[in-house]
């Protein structure tokens, strides 16, 4: 597995990133729902360059793009950021998130240097949040009711994680992460 910035991919293999993100399953997750378009998808990708505040990865698996992992709201006075992933379904509960959230821990405290890293999950996704939990993220909040769909209020758990609570939980991570990799 590799993390490719997208903005060094070609352009088919950024396409790819579109028809990922609009996976019914996976839109079922996110704040926006609706189906990217490829002038949309465009858009995005052009605003990603030169953009400080925003790091974007393609997960890469045998040269072809499984998923996306991405900080936002990075904030270099306060060295905190935001972060989200997802993958393609057909790759779902084989143990990739796992490896995923290692890498991007592991990422945000040494390379891009964060004291601190936060992410957003809708309530209607506990496995993720039991996921992010079992790497050390504490919830800090609740958004009650945050957002619509399909008629209904949606809650949205807050949670993040500090540098050194990642470092104390890291080394038992490790061999369970190192399994999962050599079991792909």
């Amino acid at each position: 597995m590799q993390f490719v910035p997208i903005l060094d991919l070609p352009a088919d293999r950024q396409a790819r990133i579109r028809h990922l993100r609009n996976q019914p399953q996976v839109r079922s997750f996110m704040y926006t729902d609706h189906e990217i378009s490829e002038a949309e998808h465009a858009n995005w990708i052009k605003s990603l360059s030169g953009n400080t505040r925003q790091q974007v990865f393609v997960i890469m698996i045998d040269d072809t793009p499984a998923g996306v992992v991405s900080l936002s709201a990075i904030s270099s006075t306060h060295r905190t950021a935001d972060w989200a992933f997802y993958l393609d379904t057909a790759l779902q509960g084989k143990g990739l998130g796992s490896q995923v959230e290692f890498w991007m821990l592991d990422y945000a405290f040494e390379a891009a240097g964060l004291e601190k890293l936060n992410c957003e999950v809708l309530e209607i996704n506990p496995a993720v949040i039991k996921l992010h939990q079992k790497f050390g993220f504490s919830i800090e909040g609740m958004r009650r009711e945050n957002i619509l769909r399909n008629g209904k209020r949606i809650g949205v758990a807050l949670l993040g994680i500090t540098k050194s609570e990642w470092q104390a939980r890291r080394p038992g991570l490790l061999p369970v992460v190192e399994r999962l990799a050599g079991h792909r």
